[in-house]
């Protein structure tokens, strides 16, 4: 562990939220992150099947959403709201998939690759957790896991500032101020404990493409179960996060169109602002 931030006393929970890179993720994070919580674990066969990932969930603690199914999240997000508010916190991957492997899907929200890519760090995350911090009024705490799998094939851990959420806070901005800190965080490990020159990894023969490749590879196969005969599939996305784009997502702005053809008056006024629709 490299460092953890100081966190205040509170009478209601927080929630941690983790990135997300490989199924060791819940190891390490329980210890990145410090305190007691509840895992938001979105794999079934996962977390019913395996031995090493799922028995070990429900032994810690875990709130088990089926992200295809609306009613499961609605549940799932009162299970959170209920935790919090009892005192308990629960950790969160707001990523929602691995990022390992790049797609080449692009959407009118996400200027790089939306799902996958070895280049980004931090990717694009859901906003419940930043919609749940400003219902409740609980803290938001970035925990970052960074593992270097060139050198001594470590996981370096780092709890950061915790972030708060108030009631006139636009839920977009703090999304984005959110995956900053993320971000900030994680380039400070790799800053200290993974600086490799080109000339070294030429060195030691290594070609950063195929290393990637491979080692993602190595991970997606760690997952597999031959008892039930489960592969993980990182072509299938609905196995691990949200469904590939193929034509495009529904922005806030398409949501929310149908605003510019609204007579306002002092009545309706109230529906322009951002924080109800995030429109830019």
């Amino acid at each position: 562990m490299d460092s953890q931030e100081k966190l205040p006393n509170t009478k209601i929970g927080k929630i941690f939220v983790v990135n997300h890179r490989q199924s060791d993720d819940m190891v390490f994070s329980a210890s990145a992150v410090g305190e007691n919580g509840y895992f938001v674990f979105g794999n079934r066969i996962l977390s019913l099947e395996s031995l090493s990932n799922g028995y070990g969930l429900w032994m810690y603690g875990m709130i088990l959403v089926d992200r295809n199914n609306k009613e499961s999240r609605k549940a799932c997000y009162d299970k959170m709201k209920y935790v919090i508010e009892n005192g308990g916190n629960v950790i969160i991957f707001p990523e929602g998939y691995w990022n390992l492997k790049d797609n080449g899907q692009r959407d009118e929200r996400h200027l790089a690759d939306d799902h996958h890519s070895e280049n980004w760090l931090v990717q694009d995350i859901n906003i419940g957790a930043v919609r749940l911090a400003k219902e409740t009024g609980c803290m938001i705490v970035p925990a970052i896991l960074h593992y270097d799998e060139i050198g001594k094939k470590m996981c370096y851990g780092r709890r950061g500032k915790p972030i708060t959420v108030s009631k006139d806070d636009d839920i977009f901005e703090k999304k984005n101020e959110v995956v900053q800190a993320m971000t900030d965080n994680y380039w400070y490990l790799m800053e200290k404990y993974s600086k490799y020159s080109v000339e070294k990894l030429e060195k030691m023969g290594i070609s950063l493409s195929d290393m990637w490749y491979s080692w993602a590879d190595k991970l997606v196969s760690d997952c597999d179960i031959d008892s039930v005969n489960y592969k993980l599939d990182l072509e299938d996305e609905k196995l691990i996060g949200k469904a590939p784009v193929v034509n495009g997502v529904t922005t806030n702005e398409d949501a929310f169109s149908h605003l510019d053809n609204i007579e306002y008056n002092h009545k309706n006024a109230f529906l322009l602002s951002k924080k109800l629709h995030g429109r830019k």
